[in-house]
């Protein structure tokens, strides 16, 4: 059964919701946004940014919060397959380090509503052309998190869980979600050079 995120941080400030706390995060992890609090008031979406560097290639972290009145299957795929299609590799030289997975999507669903979710969200996290989109939904009203909870223990995924979590403040130590990436990326780079020795040497003895 998928677990229900409703503790309020600690260090969170008295009376604020689950969205303001997160967007003040980001402010102070450095991310940034071209909008005003008053645009997303009014239109109910906002972008954060964050460039990011993760061995040979550049990528971002991307945080979207869109604001929904209602939530359903249908809305949970048109919103993924839309959003990871945007930020999928697109050049040649995106595409050759899209094994980096060096671009990550957090979509941050928030219902207008009372009503509490209990989604399972793991089938709707998607990797494309470098691209990981991974949705969470938010409830402010009763102070709800819901996210995908992942099996997996190792791999490149579940870092990028659990730095969702040290910023809802659900996790005290510091998450570098980009450190399996690049051990994978070295690791299938090993493997590579000890085929094309092994090819080259074939080569010669023949």
């Amino acid at each position: 059964m998928q677990e229900l995120k409703a503790e309020k941080p600690t260090e969170s400030p008295e009376g604020t919701d689950v969205v303001t706390r997160l967007m003040a995060r980001l402010a102070e992890e450095g991310f940034t946004t071209d909008q005003s609090p008053e645009e997303w008031e009014e239109f109910g979406e906002i972008i954060f940014k964050r460039d990011e560097k993760i061995s040979i290639a550049a990528g971002e972290t991307v945080f979207i919060f869109t604001r929904i009145p209602a939530l359903n299957e249908r809305i949970l795929r048109q919103t993924s397959d839309a959003v990871v299609h945007t930020y999928a590799a697109k050049s040649l030289q995106q595409k050759v380090l899209s094994v980096l997975q060096s671009t990550t999507v957090f979509h941050c669903l928030v219902c207008t509503t009372e009503q509490p979710y209990s989604e399972m969200l793991d089938h709707y996290v998607i990797r494309l052309g470098g691209a990981t989109f991974i949705p969470v939904i938010m409830v402010p009203e009763i102070n709800q998190v819901l996210y995908p909870l992942l099996e997996e223990r190792v791999g490149t995924l579940r870092p990028r869980i659990d730095y969702l979590q040290y910023l809802l403040g659900e996790r005290r130590e510091t998450v570098n979600m980009h450190r399996t990436t690049v051990q994978a990326f070295y690791v299938s780079m090993a493997v590579v050079a000890v085929l094309l020795i092994a090819i080259g040497f074939s080569i010669v003895v023949h």
